[in-house]
């Protein structure tokens, strides 16, 4: 099997015929080799207990240093076993962390100095400090253009988000892929997130980070399943299954998020994506199903403060919502969200245009906020909303209209356009990516076997 890996390795990345391979029993033993270019780690043994692993070296593109064990899933690390991952083009490739804790520190960090380094293939299982107000995270990213992808995450109970990205005064360009999140309940508290990038201090740098293609199933640690925190990041081609929460645009601007799914299966206070800041485009998503009501809703445009700090609401500002399809969701659209003596402040110059709102509980927009039926506050265009309550006091806003969009059920259970679709309305689904989401199909580590067949009830 060993052969195997290293064959392939070699093949993949092109590690130099010249590379040294080492076999090492402790993270003692790693902290005496001097890494160079295309250089192997073999962790050995079936248990790892209390091994604090620093991975530093210097690779390059064509040739990185890889750390990795003979047979994923059979080295186990536990106890207060953690990592940290520093330098240039480092890879690690399946570790399993399983039934153990750190204290404070987080269980696997990629540094300040870390770039173009990734951690795939690799599993962190039931990782919790018994004590729930112990706060860390299990995977950290500060550095540069790191990418987490392949990765299987189950069962955080304790503070700290799960997966938290750290922004500078430059941007950083990570990327988290393919990765399956499961199993986070209800920490009772913030903090819960599954996902954060930046924190409100960094809210308005740039970090482009990209988040992509990954599932999330019954992660209910809290509101925000996805935090976003920074500015000119991309959300696309997720799953949201079962989810007790949403995506929460909650500090910077220029959020792209698109092609995601939002699957409540009427499972409580599931939700969508909360708006707050600017100029963000939430565009081509699907949500069915889904509880959420007020600040959980579908989608839910919130009110924000007069000159906040930045750990305030901000009042959004120039966002589109467009071509997006809710079906038999609770609350589709609020308008003014979170209003109370303090969030005065109405939404301004947004775009509600090309959306399908099918079979909603009540009214397919609920106004929290009066001050925004406005089209200076609110400006709707070319909506369809089908099987839903009419207002009692007013019609809907110019730019909604009532018809059927005569839409299809897939085989994932999907209400898909079909040709009498009014065109250029609603959620476009693309093929491949649908597919590889509704069956996990190469997402998470392949050496695990995990739930892959998700359909809507």
């Amino acid at each position: 099997m060993k052969s195997i890996v290293i064959s392939l390795a070699l093949i993949i990345v092109g590690f130099p015929l010249f590379a040294k391979e080492y076999s090492i029993h402790s993270a003692e033993e790693l902290n005496t080799i001097h890494l160079a270019a295309g250089d192997i780690v073999l962790l050995k043994g079936e248990t790892w207990q209390d091994q604090k692993l620093v991975f530093k070296g210097q690779g390059t593109e064509t040739s990185p240093i890889l750390l990795t064990v003979e047979n994923p899933g059979e080295t186990i690390l536990t106890g207060s076993s953690s990592l940290i991952i520093e330098g240039s083009w480092l890879i690690v490739d399946g570790l399993l962390f399983k039934n153990g804790y750190t204290l404070k520190e987080n269980v696997i960090s990629f540094s300040a100095k870390s770039n173009n380094c990734r951690l795939t293939n690799c599993a962190i299982v039931n990782y919790n400090n018994p004590d729930k107000a112990v706060r860390n995270s299990w995977i950290v990213l500060y550095g540069t253009k790191n990418r987490v992808d392949h990765c299987y995450i189950e069962g955080k109970t304790h503070l700290g988000t799960t997966i938290g990205v750290y922004v500078s005064d430059q941007p950083n360009y990570h990327r988290i892929d393919h990765n399956y999140f499961a199993n986070r309940p209800p920490l009772g508290r913030n903090g819960g997130e599954t996902i954060r990038m930046g924190t409100d201090k960094w809210s308005m740098h740039d970090s482009f980070t990209l988040v992509e293609e990954n599932v999330f199933v019954n992660c209910d640690g809290e509101i925000e399943i996805i935090s976003n925190k920074s500015t000119n990041n991309t959300i696309r081609n997720n799953l949201f299954y079962e989810s007790k929460g949403m995506v929460t645009l909650r500090h910077g601007n220029k959020a792209n998020v698109y092609g995601n799914y939002f699957i409540g299966n009427q499972k409580e206070r599931t939700g969508g994506i909360r708006i707050i800041g600017e100029d963000h485009k939430i565009t081509n998503n699907y949500f069915h199903g889904l509880t959420g009501v007020g600040l959980n809703a579908t989608i839910t445009f919130m009110n924000a403060w007069e000159n906040p700090p930045l750990h305030g609401y901000w009042q959004i500002k120039n966002t589109e919502v467009r071509g997006n399809t809710i079906v038999d969701c609770a609350e589709p659209i609020v308008i003014g969200s979170g209003k109370n003596e303090k969030t005065v402040l109405p939404p301004w110059n947004n775009l509600i245009a090309d959306n399908i709102v099918v079979s909603a509980k009540d009214t397919a927009i609920t106004w929290t906020e009066a001050k925004a039926k406005n089209p200076e506050n609110i400006k709707f265009e070319n909506n369809v909303f089908f099987n839903v309550k009419r207002p009692q006091n007013e019609p809907y806003p110019t730019g909604v209209r009532i018809e059927d969009p005569k839409l299809k059920r897939d085989t994932y259970g999907v209400m898909e356009r079909t040709k009498e679709t009014t065109k250029g309305t609603g959620f476009e689904a693309e093929t491949s990516i649908q597919a590889s989401l509704f069956n996990a199909k190469d997402i998470g580590p392949h050496w695990l076997t995990l739930k892959r067949d998700f359909r809507i009830k």
